[in-house]
C-alpha cells in the first residue's frame, strides 16, 4: 500500500515540478537525462561584504591580536567586524555574559573564536526580501559549497537561541527553504554550489559518472549518503522544537519530504528479489576516476549486494564521504529513524490542512519504526572483548564492521541523536569498543587521541570525535582529559581543525583550517558543559548552570 501511495505521488510530482537553476525539465529518477555541465564563473567573488576583507582560509593561518591571557596565548580569530558574513545579538550576548564566568582565559578564547565562526566566515548570501522565499545558503568553509549534513550540523548550535534572534529565525528557514530546493530536484547529491542569484563565485563540481545524472549547475557532488536527508530532518526538527514555529513547511518542503519518502522507498529494495533471486534494479550508481578506493563504489558502481528483509535503508556514503563496504550504515539509519518520528509529530499539528500531510505522516512513522526495529533485529552482535555491540554497517547477510569514525552520525553519537539514552548497556559496551583498540580507526600517541576514518589516513584523529565523546558521558575525569586534548592542540591557531596529526605536539600537523563544523560542535560542547557540568569550567563564584533562556529573560 505504501508504495503505491508514494508511486503516484510520484507521478504527481514529476508532472509539477519547476527547476529553478535549469532550462529544461530533467527526470531525477532517470539514467537517462543529459549530463548539465557547469559554466565557469564569470565574476570574481569578494569574499564577505567588500573587496577589502582578507580571505578567511590565509586569515585562519595566521595568529592574530590580542592572544589570551592563559598560557596558551591563543590569538583573537574573528574576522573584523565590517568582514563577519552574519551578525547575532543573541550570540554576542551569550559571549559577554561568559566570559566572566570561565576560569580558563584560554577555553573562553577558544570559544569565543569557535561559537560564532560559522555566522562570522560561511553564509555567503541570504535573501529575507520575501517571507515566503526566504533564502540562506552556507558553506563548509574552505569549500565554497554546502554539504546538507555540514550545514545542518553547523547552524544546530544556533538552534536554541532562535527565539531570542529575529535574524537566527531568518537565517534558519532560509537555510531549511534552500536545502528544500536542492533535495527535490536532486536527492541523491550531498553538496550543492551557490544558487544562481546568490552571485556567489563556484568551484568546479566534482563531475562523476553517477546515475541518476545530476544537474552539475546545481550539485557540487553527488554522493548518496543516507544522513544528508536526516540532516535536512534536523535542521527543521531542531527550529521546530526551538520556536514552535512551523510556517517552514510550505509547498516547497512538502515536495521535498515527498522525494525523501520516495528515496527511502527505493533505497530500502535488496539487490536480488527474494523469492526468484533475479537481479533487481539498481535505482542510484556511482563511479569516480580515481585511486582512492573509498572515493568509488565497486560493482560497477552499485556497491556490495545487501539482503532484504531488514527494515533498513542503504546508504552508498558515509558522513565522511566516504564510501560504505556494508550499504546498511547504522548510525546513518539510526539518525533517519529518529528524524522521521520527530517531523512525524511536527506533521501531525498540520493534519487537516492537506491529505497529503495525513499520507506523509503515516509513511515516516512507518519508516521509523521500520528501521528502529531492523537495528535492533539486525546490527547487535557479540563481540568477543565487549559483549554485545552495535555495528558499524551491515549487509543483512550476517556480514558486520566493527569501527566507528569521527564524523557524525556515528555509534559514538546515538544518545545525542535520540536513538538511545546514555545509560544504555549495548551503548555503553559499543562505546568501549569504540574508544580502544578494538576500534581500528581509534588511534593514540603520547600527544594526542581520538576517533579517526579512512578520509584523512591512519595518522590523524579528528577532534570532532572527542567533542561528541564528551557530550555522551557524565565522567568528569574524560571529560577533562578530552577538552584539555583539544584545547592544547589547534596548532597555537585558536579554532579547530578537521584532523590533527597524532604524532605531532600541540597539532602543529592538521587538514583544513578553516573548518567550521568542527567550530560549530566545539561551541556546542561548552555550551552543553556550561548547562551539564558548569562545575568543570567556570569560577567557583559561578556554580549554578547556565541556561540560555534565562538570559534572556534578564
Amino acid at each position: 500500500m505504501l508504495a503505491i501511495i508514494l508511486a503516484l505521488s510520484l507521478f504527481f510530482y514529476l508532472r509539477s515540478i519547476n527547476r529553478e537553476d535549469a532550462n529544461e525539465q530533467v527526470d531525477i529518477f532517470s539514467s537517462d537525462a543529459e549530463d548539465v555541465v557547469p559554466e565557469p564563473p564569470k565574476n570574481k567573488h569578494h569574499h564577505w561584504f567588500n573587496s577589502k576583507c582578507p580571505e578567511y582560509l590565509e586569515y585562519s593561518e595566521e595568529r592574530h591580536e590580542p592572544f589570551s591571557e592563559g598560557p596558551l596565548k591563543l590569538p583573537y580569530m574573528r574576522p573584523p567586524e565590517d568582514c563577519r558574513t552574519f551578525k547575532s545579538v543573541a550570540i554576542e550576548k551569550t559571549l559577554e555574559a561568559l566570559e566572566p564566568r570561565f576560569k580558563d582565559p584560554d577555553l573562553f578564547r577558544l570559544l569565543e573564536n569557535c561559537l560564532p565562526n560559522t555566522l562570522d566566515t560561511t553564509i555567503l548570501w541570504t535573501d529575507f526580501e520575501d517571507d515566503n522565499d526566504l533564502r540562506s545558503f552556507i558553506v563548509t568553509g574552505d569549500i565554497h559549497a554546502e554539504w546538507l549534513r555540514d550545514a545542518a550540523r553547523q547552524l544546530s548550535v544556533y538552534q536554541p537561541f532562535v527565539k531570542h534572534d529575529k535574524q537566527l529565525q531568518l537565517l534558519m528557514k532560509g537555510a531549511i527553504n534552500q536545502q528544500a530546493m536542492f533535495i527535490s530536484t536532486q536527492p541523491y547529491c550531498n553538496a550543492f554550489q551557490p544558487p544562481k542569484k546568490s552571485k556567489v563565485q563556484r568551484k568546479p563540481s566534482a563531475v562523476d559518472f553517477v546515475s541518476p545524472r545530476p544537474n552539475y549547475y546545481v550539485a557540487f557532488e553527488c554522493k548518496w549518503e543516507l544522513d544528508s536527508l536526516a540532516s535536512f530532518l534536523t535542521l527543521s526538527n531542531e527550529y521546530y522544537e526551538n520556536t514552535g514555529d512551523s510556517s517552514f513547511v510550505n509547498e516547497v518542503w512538502l515536495r521535498a519530504f515527498e522525494v525523501i519518502l520516495i528515496v527511502l522507498q527505493k533505497q530500502s529494495s535488496p539487490t536480488f528479489n527474494p523469492d526468484t533471486g533475479i537481479l533487481l534494479p539498481f535505482y542510484y550508481k556511482f563511479q569516480r576516476d580515481t585511486r582512492i578506493g573509498s572515493e568509488t563504489l565497486p560493482l560497477a558502481g552499485t556497491g556490495n549486494p545487501i539482503n532484504g528483509g531488514t527494515g533498513l535503508v542503504r546508504s552508498a556514503f558515509r558522513p565522511s564521504d566516504d564510501s560504505t563496504i556494508f550499504q546498511f550504515l547504522i548510525p546513518a539509519n539510526a539518525h533517519m529513524a529518529v528524524e522521521l518520528s520527530k517531523i512525524s509529530y511536527l506533521l501531525k499539528s498540520k493534519q487537516g490542512s492537506t491529505a497529503q500531510i495525513t499520507v506523509f505522516v503515516d509513511a515516516a512513522h512507518q519508516f521509523s519504526e521500520s528501521m528502529k526495529i531492523g537495528i535492533k533485529n539486525n546490527a547487535i552482535f557479540d563481540h568477543p572483548r565487549h559483549g554485545k555491540i552495535y555495528a558499524y554497517e551491515i549487509d543483512g547477510y550476517g556480514s558486520a564492521l566493527f569501527m566507528d569514525d569521527a564524523n557524525i552520525p556515528s555509534l559514538l553519537s546515538l544518545p545525542e541523536l535520540g536513538f538511545l539514552e546514555i545509560d544504555d548497556p549495548i551503548y555503553n559496551n559499543t562505546r568501549q569498543m569504540i574508544l580502544s583498540k578494538s576500534n581500528p580507526y581509534f588511534l593514540k600517541s603520547q600527544f594526542f587521541e581520538g576517533v579517526g576514518g579512512p578520509h584523512i589516513g591512519l595518522q590523524n584523529a579528528w577532534p570532532m570525535s572527542l567533542l561528541m565523546a564528551i557530550r555522551t558521558t557524565d565522567d568528569d575525569q574524560i571529560i577533562t582529559k578530552y577538552l584539555e586534548l583539544v584545547k592544547s592542540t589547534t596548532a597555537g591557531l585558536g579554532l579547530m581543525h578537521e584532523s590533527i596529526n597524532i604524532y605531532t605536539p600541540k597539532g602543529a600537523l592538521y587538514t583544513r583550517p578553516w573548518f567550521s563544523w568542527c567550530n560549530s560542535e566545539f561551541g556546542k560542547t561548552i555550551l552543553d558543559l556550561a548547562s551539564r557540568k558548569p562545575h568543570l569550567i567556570f569560577k567557583d563564584d559561578y556554580v549554578e548552570s547556565f541556561n540560555i533562556d534565562s538570559l534572556f529573560l534578564q
